[in-house]
């Protein structure tokens, strides 16, 4: 037996003991943790394992009871599967391994759109908020949002600020407007290389940790999943511009790849550009690199490529493969 402690803080405690390599006995103090919710990540990873997505299953006893009380934390059995993590592992190709983790959720939002959703909402979620965004009233990315518009204002760059919240506003209002309507879908909502499971070629094969998974607007999760990469491991000057279009470019090889698989409506491709605004301004990554950048050389640079995103056209987003009436976008 083996303890992996994936404890954050004494309000949330993680505890994984794996016995044999065959099973996880988990010791938690999540309070949202409960039998129905156990049932519906039990629901949940079943689907991943018929589409052919390896899942550690959750373990029930006799009763058919997966959660079990030990003093003060809940324990309960999943299986253990025996194979690597893709973010232990020095990758021969990454960048492949990334296709196949963006196609397989693509893939899983075809098969699975609207079936069986959670009361709970995913991680991404906007507007209805996830367990973790419910006890400061906001969603996470208005948070970071938020927290982009203080640092400017510190820095006494309120032109700025001014500019992008009365974009980030207009493109909220846009957005709440059709968020209720688009297609959506029950998500394992982590799909990071931490929790990615990979065979002996470095292919992709399954998922863990289901910590995070709930219901999301699925052209929502597929923006989320492509990010923005501002070039984050250059730190020298390149342009704000060329910054900005290298970070657009690499979204839309991501979306080409994932919307060969799910085919977006008309309304999902109008959502993917507002969606895509909000995550290229205020993604938890984006937020760092712009904190950082602001207090360092790259200075001038951050800002005005803050600049250029407060006015970039949102059909910009749209990837080639699309045709689209960009006067309706």
């Amino acid at each position: 037996m083996r303890l992996i402690d994936s404890t954050h803080d004494g309000s949330d405690i993680r505890l994984n003991y794996i016995i044999d390599q065959k099973w996880v006995l988990r010791f938690c103090n999540a309070p949202g943790m409960t039998e129905k919710r156990m049932n519906d990540l039990h629901r949940l990873i079943e689907r991943y394992r018929a589409s052919g997505i390896q899942c550690p299953q959750f373990l029930a006893d006799p009763k058919g009871r997966f959660l079990h009380q030990w003093k003060r934390m809940i324990c309960y059995l999943s299986e253990y599967i025996d194979r690597p993590l893709a973010g232990d592992e020095d990758l021969a190709d990454g960048e492949r391994l990334v296709y196949e983790v963006l196609e397989s959720v693509a893939g899983f939002a075809a098969k699975y759109s609207g079936v069986d959703l959670s009361e709970t909402m995913g991680m991404y979620s906007l507007f209805d908020l996830s367990p973790f965004d419910i006890p400061n009233g906001i969603d996470e990315k208005e948070e970071n949002f938020d927290q982009l518009i203080a640092l400017l204002r510190a820095e006494k760059e309120n032109c700025l600020a001014e500019k992008l919240i009365e974009r980030h506003t207009d493109v909220r209002k846009k957005l709440k407007a059709i968020y209720k309507s688009l297609p959506r879908c029950v998500f394992q909502g982590d799909e990071n290389f931490s929790n990615v499971l990979i065979d002996e070629n470095e292919r992709f094969i399954g998922f863990i940790d289901f910590n995070l998974a709930g219901t999301e607007v699925i052209i929502n999760q597929l923006v989320n999943l492509a990010g923005f990469d501002y070039d984050e491991k250059h730190t020298e000057p390149e342009g704000a511009q060329a910054r900005l279009t290298y970070a657009v470019n690499d979204f839309k090889k991501h979306m080409t790849r994932m919307l060969r698989v799910y085919h977006a409506t008309e309304n999902e491709t109008r959502a993917m550009c507002l969606y895509g605004w909000i995550v290229m301004a205020a993604k938890w990554p984006s937020l760092c690199f712009f904190r950082k950048c602001i207090k360092g050389e790259l200075r001038n640079e951050i800002l005005e490529m803050l600049s250029l995103i407060a006015a970039i056209p949102e059909a910009q987003f749209v990837p080639d493969m699309i045709p689209a009436n960009l006067e309706t976008l």
